[in-house]
């Protein structure tokens, strides 16, 4: 057994974790599931999810400056404490058949309020329970474990409510929330009180300052930044892709849609296994790799590659993902850790709606598969850039150790 599991803290923390995202999985589902059975309308869904990300941008970008003046585990226990508790509004109304559009709106906005303090603070505790040696590892496993989490919750929502019903659905959400605070609750979390206060522009100075000042951190984050492009664009074409360009049914398309995060969970097994010496090699090789999916997505007419590279893609990305965040982790000083989080979650949450407005208008002008091609080649060329370029050689280099 690694070393790693027997700290309880991190044990703690991974399984809070899993149970929470299976709880969140499920309540996204079952919230598009009754706003789409009440209403029968399409703009209703989107205007749920609007609701969604239109909040949660405006939180992250007032809160972030705060988030490390605040206990990490704290922020984590009353958001999945109010997320389990705001999810007995649609439960009550479903059990009484009071069940009206505005629950699910209200569990929205509450959630859309929430998750912009929650996912900052997650991140940023890891290190404070895990020694750095170890943050590949744990990045990995956390990582994995949300993709297998988003693999699952949408089958086994499906089977619970079609052959037990909605209510058992939304009870589970309920536990399910409330036992990862429970469990989040008895993380030992090693916290360095912030003596030094500011105002919220000053803080958000201070973050930016910092977060442009580390050309590492820049760079990947750029690097990242095009790979969101392009989850955007495939969250518009994916299913104009299976059932038109493949031929394939919804049950295809199902199968087709796990098989990136099949693929996730089986790169962050690997990620303790590799050796290699240069991170840039690493990291930037699963990029160029995950470009090539995309072109091979353009030219394959099987549903079987089309899986299997999709499988492919995301044990690419989890070696990239669990790199880049360890990296960032060790760079950043512990006190800083929230507001650049912050500031990276903006550039990623800015570039992935554009991504989605493309691939919208583009798909419908090119059609699918010449813009897998243009995503593909984007990729492919700028990480061939950053591994051919001596410039980016700073990617080799050490991560000075952060300050606590």
């Amino acid at each position: 057994m690694h070393t790693m599991w027997k700290n309880k803290s991190f044990k703690r923390l991974w399984i809070g974790n899993a149970i929470s995202e299976l709880g969140g999985a499920f309540g996204t589902f079952c919230n598009g599931l009754l706003i789409y059975e009440l209403t029968g309308s399409t703009l209703a869904l989107g205007s749920m999810w609007l609701l969604y990300f239109s909040l949660s941008l405006i939180v992250q970008l007032f809160s972030g400056p705060y988030i490390d003046r605040w206990s990490r585990k704290w922020i984590m226990v009353i958001a999945l404490w109010s997320r389990g508790v705001i999810f007995l509004i649609p439960l009550i109304a479903v059990s009484f058949d009071m069940l009206m559009p505005w629950h699910i709106y209200m569990v929205q906005i509450i959630v859309g309020l929430i998750t912009p303090l929650y996912i900052p603070a997650n991140r940023a505790i890891l290190p404070t329970v895990v020694s750095k040696e170890h943050l590949a590892i744990a990045n990995g496993y956390l990582d994995g474990t949300v993709r297998l989490m988003t693999f699952l919750a949408p089958i086994v929502a499906g089977l619970v409510i079609e052959y037990i019903g909605i209510h058992v659905t939304l009870s589970l959400v309920c536990i399910a929330l409330l036992t990862s605070g429970l469990l989040v609750f008895f993380v030992e979390e090693k916290r360095t009180i912030q003596t030094i206060r500011g105002t919220w522009l000053e803080q958000f100075r201070e973050g930016l300052h910092y977060f442009f000042k580390q050309r590492s951190i820049v760079w990947l984050s750029i690097f990242l930044a095009f790979v969101q492009f392009g989850v955007g664009v495939t969250m518009v074409t994916t299913i104009p892709y299976v059932t038109t360009e493949l031929h394939g049914s919804y049950a295809v398309y199902g199968y087709f849609m796990a098989g990136f995060p099949l693929g996730y969970v089986i790169g962050t097994m690997a990620i303790g296994k590799i050796k290699l010496k240069s991170k840039r090699l690493v990291m930037l090789g699963a990029l160029v790799v995950g470009g090539i999916t995309y072109l091979n997505l353009a030219f394959t007419h099987s549903i079987v590659s089309a899986i299997t590279t999709e499988t492919i893609a995301g044990i690419a990305m989890a070696i990239f993902s669990a790199h880049n965040t360890t990296m960032f982790q060790q760079m950043v000083p512990n006190h800083l850790m929230g507001k650049l989080f912050f500031v990276r979650m903006l550039i990623i949450r800015g570039v992935l709606p554009f991504g989605v407005l493309v691939g919208g208008i583009l798909s419908d002008v090119w059609g699918v598969r010449p813009l897998y091609v243009l995503i593909g080649s984007i990729i492919c060329l700028t990480s061939l850039i950053g591994l051919i370029i001596p410039y980016f050689k700073f990617l080799e280099e050490q991560p000075e150790e952060s300050a606590a």
